[in-house]
């Protein structure tokens, strides 16, 4: 492995920080693209709760943690006359499902609080910030809690894209991504569209075909009908708009095809967007803890807050759960019939517990996967005004930063862009930075992109988390590599004794909400199956 010599010098990788690769170069896509070929799946599996039939009036469930999978569970068996109790180490709901808003408060691992101070209206996802329309475990609750939607822009062809250390013409220069798109396509289009006029498809291809095929490129990548060659194209991208004149818009000059080859750029996007990150996505309005929110108003009375777990035991008929009061430092114990425990396994594995000693090797398997983020309050909307870009993001293809323009608030004063996103040996770097040096990070790094207006429109107000050093969660989410998963998942995802696995760490979706509330879902109709046999 070739260790970092710079700041902004991409890492060379090894197999262990394959991960932090794919983010540096394709973006969050790559990354969850990468984690779908590793058996990490993508696909939401069911559209509603299972069918528990029959009620078990007063039977205890205690649920150990009220993020999305918790909150699912109290919900549920709470509709079925089940006694649920949570107990969550936070002063408050919502897990890692969190916005970072006016007067909210992390802590660290060392104690260390952070508190956001943006104005009020503005926000910040820095847990999960975007939602497919295909979880439909999510969406079931968005409807069922009332929690309004919009449209959040995955992707927009109207960013930015700049490598310094790209090798050519094109290296250090601030290109749209519109432009090497098209370019790209046309090009590529035009070598294919000439191969198979002067036959070299003929084996393959029938003549009919073969025109389907021509009619197919000319179209895709702008090609002259009458000599199939790309000449550039208006739809890359107008340097000249009068819609009061006979000449209504002028198109930007193509790229060499070479120039694109040699810089790397066209390697840097694909026709179609991946099916886990298509270009629309959605998010709930006014911040994604909207939805933790609308758990919380269902099951609140339920939650026991500041309630830090520190031992898990079970015998033949109950679970005993000891934890400490952190406000007040108090120890107290409770009982119950079953448990769900939803803590990060890393944690759990560091507790004492009477868990076999398979279970136990379960539970310290996982890696913990290091993510960090930063946002900055911008005091002018400047992306929007000079730039025409709303929403989407831009790179340089540094790891660790992007900008990334926030999807709600269109036209307003002031809006939150988020510089940096930061996973494995990036994240941990970053990790290590104090908040100054992190905001200077970052703006050095954004001034590239837009020159002259992060420095001059920064409003001083920003907000960082590292998800790895954040008391609770010590993660941003569980990464299992492929022979781990197959050994170990087996294991947490049946009961042990009276205690059940839950979350997205036991899902095949790590880092989704979909799959914390699934796993929910699955651990739930298994204790239900069981108090009803009995």
């Amino acid at each position: 492995m070739v260790k970092r010599t710079s700041p902004d010098q991409p890492y060379t990788i090894s197999k262990r920080e394959f991960l932090e690769g794919c983010a540096a170069f394709g973006g969050v896509s790559a990354v969850m693209t990468a984690l779908n070929g590793w058996d990490m799946g993508i696909a939401s599996a069911a559209e509603a709760p299972p069918n528990l039939m029959g009620r078990s009036e007063g039977t205890k469930v205690l649920i150990l943690g009220a993020g999305l999978a918790g909150m699912t569970a109290a919900y549920e068996l709470g509709l079925r006359g089940y006694d649920c109790q949570i107990l969550e180490a936070r002063p408050f709901a919502g897990g890692r499902c969190q916005s970072s808003r006016a007067g909210f408060t992390t802590t660290t691992v060392d104690g260390e609080k952070r508190t956001c101070d943006f104005d009020e209206g503005q926000y910040f996802n820095h847990g999960p910030w975007r939602l497919p329309s295909f979880h439909h475990a999510v969406f079931h609750y968005i409807r069922k809690f009332g929690v309004p939607m919009e449209v959040m822009v995955q992707e927009n062809d109207l960013g930015y894209i700049q490598h310094d250390k790209a090798n050519g013409p094109l290296g250090g220069r601030r290109v749209r991504k519109r432009e090497i798109k098209a370019d790209m396509r046309g090009y590529t289009s035009e070598l294919l569209a000439k191969l198979t006029d002067q036959g070299a498809l003929d084996d393959e291809l029938t003549n009919r075909d073969r025109e389907k095929l021509t009619d197919y490129l000319i179209r895709e990548g702008f090609l002259d009908a009458k000599d199939l060659s790309y000449k550039g194209t208006l739809h890359r991208g107008i340097t000249k708009f009068d819609a009061m004149g006979t000449n209504v818009m002028t198109g930007s000059k193509a790229f060499a095809f070479k120039e694109i080859l040699q810089s790397g750029l066209g390697n840097s996007f694909q026709g179609v967007t991946t099916i886990d990150h298509p270009a629309t996505m959605y998010q709930p309005v006014g911040g994604m803890d909207q939805i933790a929110q609308g758990f919380e108003r269902e099951v609140g009375e339920k939650i026991t807050f500041n309630a830090e777990v520190l031992e898990l035991k079970q015998d033949k008929n109950n679970v005993r759960v000891t934890y400490r009061d952190t406000a007040t430092g108090e120890t107290r114990v409770e009982n119950a019939n079953f448990c769900i425990t939803t803590i990060p396994l890393g944690i759990l594995s560091k507790l004492k517990t009477d868990l076999s000693d398979q279970c136990k090797e379960a539970m310290a398997a996982p890696r913990k996967m290091t993510v960090g983020k930063l946002s900055l309050q911008m005091n002018r909307r400047f992306w929007e005004e000079d730039d025409n870009i709303y929403g989407g993001s831009s790179t340089l293809g540094i790891p660790g930063h992007t900008v990334i323009y926030p999807s709600y608030g269109y036209c307003g004063k002031k809006g939150i862009i988020q510089s940096a996103y930061a996973f494995g040996r990036a994240a941990i770097v970053h990790g290590e930075l104090s908040m100054g040096q992190k905001v200077e990070q970052a703006l050095e790094r954004s001034e590239r992109i837009h020159p002259g207006q992060f420095r001059k429109h920064y409003d001083n107000k920003a907000f960082s988390i590292d998800w790895h050093l954040t008391r609770f969660s010590e993660a941003g989410w569980t990464a299992w590599s492929p022979p781990d998963r197959q050994k170990h998942m087996p294991v947490l995802r049946e009961p042990q004794g009276r205690i059940y696995f839950a979350g997205d760490q036991v899902s095949g979706l790590p880092g989704w909400q979909v799959g914390a509330i699934e796993s929910a879902w699955a651990q739930i109709e298994k204790i239900h199956a069981s108090v009803m046999k009995a």
